[in-house]
């Protein structure tokens, strides 16, 4: 592996939540951020790297202060964009978890999560 291309570690990251595990346990969240991280890493401006880490630490957000944090990451992608599609696209993720916090708080929430 070309420890210089952070695609084969986003590709890595998306195979550890995607693979179905032994006996029905949870994927291992926490090597996926890991592998994301790394991407991030190896190469700062590597967009695909920003959303899956966005996506999958908003999903995992306890409060609304770790939701928070998410849009800090997209605004640190927003710094790397290389085409305007990429910047499109994280801007459209950073706009939908700002609404997401807003809601939540104008709702009284302490998290995202509905259940």
């Amino acid at each position: 592996c070309d420890t210089s291309n952070p695609t084969p570690y986003v590709n890595a990251a998306l195979a550890v939540v995607n693979t179905p595990s032994a006996m029905g346990a949870m994927p291992d969240f926490a090597e996926a951020i890991r592998l994301l991280e790394k991407a991030i890493e190896v190469d700062p401006m590597f967009h695909a790297a920003y959303v899956q880490l966005g996506q999958m630490k908003l999903s995992m957000a306890t409060d609304l202060s770790r939701a928070k944090e998410v849009v800090e990451l997209y605004d640190k992608g927003l710094e790397y964009c290389r085409t305007p599609e990429e910047l499109r696209d994280i801007c459209s993720m950073r706009i939908l978890t700002v609404a997401q916090i807003d809601a939540a708080h104008a709702l009284h929430m302490e998290t995202l999560n509905m259940q």
